[in-house]
């Protein structure tokens, strides 16, 4: 029989309490080579305006720091305007609790209940507080705590992904350069990444707006290394009407078909008796995001934030859901 001292329960204990919760803080004990990060997409009900924002922090061996990035897509006469702004911070002003989660960077600060914004800079400033409905929490188990299932028991995985809310209601005001955008009886989205650095080459993307429908979907695929290899991993989860339907590298799923021609993204999926058609039309807006390597954010990447996704669920060739998400997040990276 193992026998534990009490400094091994507690770090048990702590480890657990990190996969129930995943929203709150992995990098206590991480002094290098390390990033961590929260992504929150913000849409208003009318569709014009989208304001994500990415608190974290980095701690690599040139520069670490503290961030918070931000990126913008309203509509006007029809056109897209998409800006990203990106604010460092000092380390020691990346302050945070576990219970409840609660985090502050400087004057702005982020919970489960909502987002305080107080940025500024000689180009902009944005300012203003959105509140959270409660979240649509994706399904756990000891066997998968989070959306990366058994892989997030393994201390060596480059990057870790998981999913805090497919769906949640907003209220709130942004005030962008004296310029209010109003989120009254929006949608939210939250995710969040830790590790120490992007996969070089992935495929994201994620939409929560589909008409008269509670709908959800988040797609992932990436080049994961592992064990001085690597391999194809996946992750899609789509909910509505109460129900989740995961397909994922781990759960015996398969990429049948990915297919990229112009701004036409078309992606096949199985599980079982299950198939998954996903069809994503490309923005051609987009703005630029730092992302880490091993744990410095001195990769750029781009994401769109206004295109579209067609998706069609079948069960034994029997159509259970079909809908279109608009808008829609796309990430489409290659080395």
């Amino acid at each position: 029989m193992v026998v534990l001292t009490i400094k091994q329960r507690l770090e048990v204990i702590m480890f657990l309490k990190h996969k129930k919760d995943p929203l709150i803080f992995q990098g206590k004990k991480k002094n290098e080579k390390y990033f961590e990060g929260w992504y929150f997409k913000q849409v208003s009900s009318d569709l014009k305006n989208i304001v994500s924002i990415i608190p974290g922090i980095s701690k690599g061996r040139e520069c670490s720091h503290a961030f918070i990035q931000i990126i913008i897509s309203n509509k006007l006469d029809g056109y897209t305007v998409l800006k990203t702004h990106y604010h460092k911070f000092a380390v020691d002003d990346f302050q945070y609790s576990d219970e409840p989660f609660f985090l502050t960077i400087g004057k702005n600060s982020f919970s489960n209940e909502g987002i305080k914004l107080n940025l500024a800079n000689d180009e902009y400033s944005i300012k203003g507080n959105i509140s959270f409905s409660e979240f649509t929490e994706i399904n756990r188990s000891m066997f998968s705590p989070c959306a990366m299932g058994f892989f997030s028991y393994m201390p060596f995985m480059e990057c870790n992904h998981d999913i805090i809310s497919m769906n949640h209601n907003i209220e709130g005001i942004l005030t962008v350069n004296n310029m209010a955008y109003d989120f009254a009886g929006g949608k939210g989205y939250i995710e969040k990444d830790w590790g120490t650095s992007f996969p070089k080459e992935y495929i994201w993307l994620q939409s929560n707006h589909f008409e008269d429908t509670d709908a959800s979907i988040m797609f992932s695929l990436a080049h994961i290394p592992f064990l001085g290899t690597s391999f194809q991993g996946f992750i899609c989860n789509l909910t509505f009407d109460g129900q989740e339907y995961r397909f994922a590298t781990y759960i015996n799923s398969k990429v049948v078909s990915v297919s990229c021609s112009g701004d036409l993204l078309v992606i096949i999926v199985v599980k079982g008796e299950y198939e998954l058609l996903i069809k994503a039309k490309i923005s051609q807006d987009s703005g630029e995001l730092k992302a880490p390597n091993k744990g410095n954010m001195d990769i750029i990447i781009k994401e769109g934030l206004s295109g579209s996704v067609n998706i069609r669920l079948l069960k034994n060739s029997e159509v259970l859901f079909e809908g279109k998400g608009n808008p829609c997040a796309i990430e489409l990276t290659k080395p």
